[in-house]
């Protein structure tokens, strides 16, 4: 029963920001946990890689090249991808500038990437999850979408007020849209990585930056390392499967411990 529980076998899962990092990590791992996948990005040579690992493991992939902040693109996604059973929302970005000087259009691009888009493909693909009886939504957040900054994690100068913003926001989406949705057998939870670097992130790392990293994991973190792929698909991929089944509304947090202090 274990097994059944955690099987994706036969669902067809969304996975949007899929060309690199956590996406591409999301898209492996379903892909390896049996179900069939459509992934997007705008960068079509990193959306290609992912496909490529992806098929690997001998199911359905389907790659589109979309920006999910273009409505002509997301309409032609929503066409091309389907019936979805599994919605990630993961695609999303940060504009590095200081709060007292960053402009209205840079404050609403990050708005339209990290908390439109994902508002826009929830309308989209939850009315058939709604009328088919099953469902899962998993919007991907940040620990940062629900504590404050903490300046021993990037430098003294850094500053990302819209980031902070449109991540508490996805979190109320999660927590909005969980009873409406509940009796009809979908789910829509938060999951909100911390302090984790996938193997194509660390390789774009510099060496100021790698150092921070390494402060941080032994001053900041419990378990007194970073998270890698494997510590954040786990969990994924439990919240698009039947074993979630009871589990709606809710931020699950994958930081090795980091928030608690």
């Amino acid at each position: 029963m274990g097994h059944r529980l955690l099987d994706l076998t036969g669902r067809r899962a969304l996975i949007t920001g899929a060309g690199r990092g956590l996406g591409r990590a999301l898209a492996i791992g379903y892909a390896e946990a049996g179900a069939d996948i459509v992934i997007c990005a705008r960068g079509e040579e990193r959306l290609g890689e992912t496909e490529r690992l992806a098929r690997a493991f001998g199911g359905s992939v389907t790659a589109i090249p979309a920006d999910v902040t273009n409505e002509e693109d997301v309409r032609r996604l929503a066409d091309a991808a389907g019936a979805i059973d599994i919605l990630i929302n993961n695609a999303g970005g940060a504009i590095w500038q200081p709060w007292q000087t960053v402009s209205l259009d840079d404050w609403h691009q990050a708005f339209r990437l990290n908390l439109d888009a994902p508002f826009r493909l929830i309308q989209l693909f939850a009315p058939g999850m709604l009328e088919r009886g099953w469902g899962r939504i998993v919007n991907i957040a940040s620990v940062y979408g629900s504590i404050a900054p903490d300046p021993r994690y990037y430098d003294a100068d850094w500053d990302v007020s819209s980031y902070f913003a449109t991540k508490h926001g996805i979190n109320g989406l999660t927590r909005y849209f969980a009873p409406l949705f509940a009796r009809q057998g979908v789910t829509i939870n938060s999951l909100s990585p911390g302090g984790i670097v996938t193997s194509d992130q660390d390789a774009d790392l510099t060496p100021t930056e790698r150092a921070r990293l390494e402060r941080f994991q032994e001053d900041m973190v419990p378990m007194a390392r970073l998270g890698g792929a494997d510590d954040y698909v786990g969990p994924a991929i439990f919240l698009g499967t039947q074993a979630s089944q009871y589990v709606t509304g809710q931020l699950l947090v994958v930081d090795g411990g980091w928030s608690v202090w």
